[in-house]
């Protein structure tokens, strides 16, 4: 079981985030720092598969959960993220239902889905796991998480919900905000409508949703919505763009007061 679904069972938030900085270390680092996961963005960034598969290896290391976003709907980066072993794969504007199956049919073996079969690959420890034994592992250890980031996906939220195989659902707030016509107001009355309705509705039907959060006080808002994992709301690039800035700010504040 990995660190991101033992921190769930156990009632407790489970924490990470997104990552496009091109050195594993970073992946290293969150796990070291007491992070859960660690989202490998192939979404938003221009990691390649080669870099991902070496975040995976890092993952491993540190403990920390290793969930590749990809980009949408595309079955060639899912099927080499799940080959190079990573413990779940996120996909960006999952829709519908419809688009839910085929996302399944990408990530999982029958009878779950119709993901093609090679016991050669890394996570098969290339071909010392038996075909038979591998198959079954995967389809019990792989989250496949869907974002839901558009008006269409809320309005048909019922039948997503009962897509078998779709493991979790993450909330993309600013993406989801934009759909309503109120680009980044993720504040907006509307917009929280959305995000509120799409909890009720997961928690009823036993579906763990996760969303950004801001804060410790915003974490503790969506945790009473009933989150069961947050991210940061930005990506590595930009806290260590933010931390250089206030640690700058903060010498030259001292200087000019001295």
């Amino acid at each position: 079981m990995t660190r991101m679904k033992e921190t769930m069972d156990r009632g407790e938030l489970a924490y990470g985030s997104f990552c496009a900085l091109k050195d594993p270390a970073i992946i290293e680092i969150l796990g070291y720092a007491g992070f859960d996961f660690a989202i490998i963005d192939l979404e938003h960034s221009s990691l390649d598969l080669s870099t991902m598969e070496h975040f995976i290896r890092a993952a491993k290391v540190a403990g920390i959960t290793s969930i590749v976003r990809t980009p949408q709907n595309d079955y060639a980066t899912v099927l080499r993220a799940v080959e190079a072993g990573a413990d779940g794969v996120m996909i960006p504007h999952l829709m519908s239902s419809e688009m839910g199956r085929r996302v399944v049919n990408m990530a999982k073996y029958p009878p779950l889905g119709m993901r093609g079969i090679d016991g050669s690959t890394r996570v098969a420890r290339y071909g010392n796991v038996p075909m038979s034994d591998h198959m079954k592992q995967q389809n019990e250890r792989l989250l496949v998480i869907g974002m839901i980031e558009d008006k269409e996906a809320v309005e048909d939220l019922e039948d997503i919900l009962t897509v078998e195989g779709i493991d979790l659902l993450f909330i993309g707030a600013a993406d989801l905000s934009t759909s309503y016509g109120l680009p980044h107001q993720v504040t907006h009355p509307t917009v929280r409508g959305a995000i509120t309705s799409v909890f009720e509705r997961a928690n009823k039907a036993g579906m763990k949703v996760g969303v950004p959060a801001y804060d410790g006080k915003q974490a503790k808002e969506v945790a009473d919505l009933g989150a069961k994992f947050i991210t940061s709301p930005a990506v590595d690039t930009y806290h260590l763009t933010q931390t250089l800035k206030s640690h700058l700010e903060s010498v030259k504040a001292a200087q000019r007061a001295g």
